[in-house]
């Protein structure tokens, strides 16, 4: 798919996303059971024919429970981008101070390059993020290179965990392209977490061997907004310390430096076929 037909593509699922009934308003407007049975494939969950595997959309949970809106969720996942882009420029602008070596700035330089990007595309669906001021109770991880990488790790593991939970949601509001995207954003953020892990075992860190230490990602919400209450936990958002603010897409690539222009699959990306053995599997596809 070339610019134009991703623009093309992009301002039309904007606007559907704009205009449709969200699953959760459905549920408030007709009830569970009704709005199950307008759901492809969820009434047929009652079917009990033999053989048949099926599972519930929603979790079990004490009380009620019903998904996010879409907008709701692509803006607390565009400010959790915002936090990760401020972040990872600052420790960039830090590089020297951290002692990093030439692999480890081109690393940190593709994460933010692929965070900036991850936001781009939010941006272009109707995401706004809730705030693009940030705080930093220790500063540490700007000048000290295992504190820096310790809270990277943490900022991965939320962000997949984050993904997996949009995900779940966007299933449950019957959106399964934007179930593909978040997993695509996800897998990147699973990557970044593995990358942080190698450089503290390469550093002496016995306790991040393996790097690779998950055979699944840990779920860890139950909706979105959890994941900005946590930040609020932490300290990242309305904390004391050192205010940060989103640097704009501008100077975040320039930090990214050439980076920005290694890193492949910039936009989501969509299999009208599925690829065969003559195909190269590993270069970008469009």
């Amino acid at each position: 798919m070339n610019d134009d037909g991703q623009k093309r593509y992009e301002a039309g699922l904007r606007a559907y996303l704009k205009a449709e009934v969200t699953r959760a308003q459905m549920l408030k407007a007709a009830g569970i059971g009704l709005a199950a049975a307008a759901l492809p494939g969820v009434a047929a969950a009652a079917d009990s024919s033999p053989g048949r595997i099926e599972f519930p959309f929603y979790p079990k949970v004490a009380g009620t429970y019903s998904a996010e809106s879409i907008q709701d969720i692509l803006n607390t996942l565009q400010t959790f981008e915002h936090f990760v882009i401020t972040f990872f420029s600052g420790v960039l602008s830090n590089a020297d101070k951290l002692g990093f070596n030439a692999l480890l700035r081109a690393v940190v330089q593709a994460v933010l390059a692929q965070e900036q990007y991850h936001a781009d595309f939010l941006a272009s669906i109707g995401a706004r993020t809730l705030t693009d001021t940030f705080t930093l109770a220790d500063p540490t991880p700007l000048t000290n290179l295992g504190a820096f990488l310790k809270t990277m790790e943490l900022g991965e593991t939320m962000g997949t965990a984050a993904y997996m939970t949009a995900a779940r949601e966007f299933a449950e509001l019957g959106q399964p392209t934007l179930v593909k995207y978040a997993y695509q954003i996800g897998a990147t953020e699973a990557e970044h977490r593995v990358l942080a892990r190698a450089t503290l075992a390469l550093n002496g860190d016995t306790t991040s061997i393996p790097p690779n230490n998950k055979a699944f990602e840990t779920d860890l919400f139950l909706y979105i907004r959890d994941v900005y209450s946590l930040f609020k936990q932490f300290g990242f958002i309305g904390g004391t310390g050192t205010v940060v603010t989103y640097p704009g897409r501008e100077a975040a690539l320039t930090l990214a430096g050439p980076m920005a222009g290694a890193v492949i699959q910039k936009k989501p990306n969509n299999a009208s076929s599925s690829v065969t053995a003559a195909d190269n599997l590993t270069a970008e596809r469009t």
